[in-house]
């Protein structure tokens, strides 16, 4: 190209070009009517394209990760490359990542509390093997924690730790900060909303449930910090690792959360006790008596046996509630259980652990619907003829109660039809 435009300056013709240069005089008219540099590259999609944002998150998580299971976890999803591309990449967006500069604020007094559970692994509790997690708060200025044991992280569990963290501090802070716990959050068709049951509470309680950013673990880095030291100083403790049931684990967390208050914060140079002394004043009151009922609660059909089920365990009432709808109400954390019908409490007890298959039927309940089913079963007879004595009940009846039952030969029940026809 660059030779036929000196040609051309020169004097010499399109033909004498391309004799010159053999080639035709179309390809030397492109020569020199074609702008130098326009002609543009071909583009290239890198292989790594369809995977930038499974590897920015994991960096989002960790700067420095291990780059192995990353790269098996693309492969798996259809990554074709090599991991020396992936290498080349990540070496990249580290310096830019590391380079970017992270406000770090100081939360104000009795502003915020941060929100997480912690995943404990599987521990010996109460006689069984049982998934252990703790819920932690921690409060944002004065970082002064909060820790439950429980064996799940259902809804009425998460707002029952909620009550008995807010009467630990004796006071609400103005908004609590969550993750995407399910719990917390519903995210409908990219929207998220609050979970109506944890609004209600935060609207009793006086505080507005946040939620931090998506794929920005820093926004909630105190509570984070502080559950790797509950994992690392106290879970790794013997007389720790020995309990054997939650209340224990609890006990000793409790005693544990006493003296982390006496440590000083990192940088602040006060305790946790003394910061959380300046912070108590700008957090709202705490009032028991206006939190709601956040007992799990369930409609159930009392059965002609006088009991109602419940995650495989039988619970017994009064005989005259059977075919009748009572009300389960049960604390998630205390697990004590109250049968409710029309207003009325007709029974209290502890909630049995759930599969269980345990039987919990009280003897008075038992005699109950013994003398229901003689009522029931008495045939009305003319004042002259000779009084029938009913039969024990069926088996059907007391089974499961441990009562004895008499076996006789229908013999006997044909001799009664006949007397009482």
């Amino acid at each position: 190209m660059h030779t036929a435009r000196i040609l051309k300056g020169l004097g010499h013709t399109q033909a004498e070009i391309a004799d010159a240069l053999g080639v035709s005089t179309r390809m030397v008219r492109n020569y020199l009517t074609k702008e130098v540099g326009t002609t543009p590259r071909k583009s290239r999609v890198s292989k790594l394209a369809d995977f930038y944002d499974m590897i920015e998150e994991r960096l989002d998580e960790n700067l420095y990760c291990n780059l192995v299971p990353l790269f098996e976890r693309m492969v798996t999803a259809g990554f074709t490359g090599q991991m020396t591309i992936l290498r080349d990449y990540v070496r990249a967006r580290r310096k830019v990542l590391a380079a970017r500069a992270i406000w770090r604020f100081e939360t104000e007094p009795g502003r915020q509390a941060q929100v997480d559970w912690k995943e404990c692994g599987t521990w010996q509790i109460d006689g069984r093997e049982q998934k252990l997690y703790a819920f932690v708060m921690l409060l944002g200025y004065s970082r002064k924690p909060f820790v439950l044991f429980t064996t799940d992280m259902t809804l009425p569990t998460l707002l029952q730790a909620h009550l008995l963290a807010f009467a630990w501090f004796g006071a609400v802070p103005r908004e609590i900060l969550y993750d995407n716990m399910k719990t917390a959050w519903i995210n409908q068709s990219g929207v998220w909303t609050v979970n109506s049951q944890l609004l209600a509470l935060a609207s009793s309680c006086g505080f507005v449930p946040k939620r931090c950013q998506v794929r920005r673990p820093q926004t909630k880095g105190k509570v984070e910090r502080f559950i790797g030291y509950l994992a690392n100083n106290f879970l790794t403790r013997p007389h720790v690792t020995d309990s054997n049931s939650i209340a224990q684990l609890n006990a000793h967390v409790s005693r544990w959360l006493i003296d982390v208050d006496e440590k000083q914060i990192g940088g602040v140079r006060k305790t946790r006790r003394e910061r959380f002394a300046e912070e108590k004043p700008h957090m709202h009151s705490w009032a028991p008596e206006a939190a709601p009922d956040v007992r799990l609660t369930k409609e159930l059909m009392v059965s002609r046996e006088g009991t109602i089920r419940f995650q495989t365990n039988r619970y017994s009432v009064d005989a005259q509630y059977i075919g009748q709808m009572v009300t389960l109400k049960a604390n998630a954390i205390t697990r004590k259980m109250e049968i409710w019908h029309e207003g009325n409490c007709i029974r209290t007890c502890l909630l049995h652990p759930k599969g269980a298959c345990i039987d919990d039927i009280r003897k008075e309940d038992t005699a109950a619907l013994i003398g229901r089913w003689k009522r029931e079963n008495q045939r009305s007879a003319p004042e002259t003829q000779k009084t029938v004595k009913l039969p024990n009940p069926p088996e059907h009846v007391v089974a499961g109660y441990g009562i004895d039952v008499e076996v006789r030969h229908p013999s006997v029940f044909d001799s009664l039809m006949q007397e009482s026809a």
